[in-house]
């Protein structure tokens, strides 16, 4: 199979990357900055294009993996090499299976798919849609077996893709945030930051592979860690005082309104 990437910056370059160490697929790509592709092209097989239509012409299936505000500028490119046969896979978030189907003319079956950053160290979690009847098996075969090599991948009908961006795609910055902080919290507390550090990010490590490995519920982990008038009761008493649990919810809850706006 041959596949294109329209952008080659850090969601595009990382694919490219780690499909690159698999057989049978011939990669093209196309970035703004010249330089950048090429020394990525010196560095993985990919193979450089001068410009959106030799791309197309190209590739049997085309990555829009760009900004959503730059699209606009791609399709008088794409669409007069486009044929029934290739497909678009738009990993650009906020365009909508509808949008995209109309900036194509309903020339090619299109696919939406969510990586989130995770994929860059091939344990991401990906969302695809395959909601679009004109996609083939073995297109949504491949669609599939792309994405599997960068972690987990499920298939969602675009009606929840929102759910999933406001959880699972800004999911690692909500993590961060949370690791960032209890790593302050050690040093205010005495510790060196570089302790403090390693220290935290082994903490999240442990607690999140303990947390899938095991067959009981979180819950029940979480109570593993808890004695009657102990540290951990009274940290969690003061989370639930101040509703820490509803402030975060309704953070996720504001994401998915902003996902819901932006498409």
């Amino acid at each position: 199979m041959k596949i294109g990437f329209i952008g080659t910056g850090n969601m595009g370059g990382p694919i490219i990357r780690t499909l690159s160490e698999v057989d049978d697929i011939t990669i093209y790509g196309l970035n703004q900055t010249r330089s950048k592709l090429e020394k990525l092209a010196q560095e993985t097989d990919l193979i450089p294009c001068e410009n959106v239509q030799e791309l197309t012409e190209k590739a049997d299936f085309i990555v829009l993996a760009v900004k959503p505000q730059q699209a606009d500028g791609i399709w008088p490119e794409m669409i007069p090499a486009l044929t029934k046969d290739k497909c678009l896979i738009s990993i650009a978030a906020g365009l909508t299976l509808k949008s995209l189907k109309n900036s194509t003319q309903n020339i090619c079956p299109v696919v939406r798919a969510m990586p989130n950053t995770p994929v860059l160290i091939k344990e991401g979690v990906t969302a695809i849609c395959l909601d679009d009847e004109t996609i083939s098996e073995q297109q949504k075969k491949f669609i599939q077996d792309v994405f599997q090599n960068l972690g987990d991948v499920h298939i969602l009908p675009e009606s929840q893709f929102d759910v999933f961006t406001a959880l699972i795609g800004s999911g690692p910055a909500y993590i961060f945030y949370l690791i960032e902080t209890m790593i302050e919290s050690g040093v205010e507390l005495g510790l060196h930051r570089d302790v403090s550090s390693r220290m935290v990010k082994k903490l999240f490590r442990g607690a999140s592979l303990m947390a899938e490995q095991s067959k009981e519920h979180v819950s029940m982990i979480k109570e593993m860690s808890i004695a009657p008038a102990g540290t951990t009761i009274a940290a969690l008493a003061h989370f639930d005082r101040t509703a820490i649990r509803g402030n975060i919810m309704d953070a996720i809850r504001m994401a998915y309104n902003r996902s819901i706006e932006l498409g």
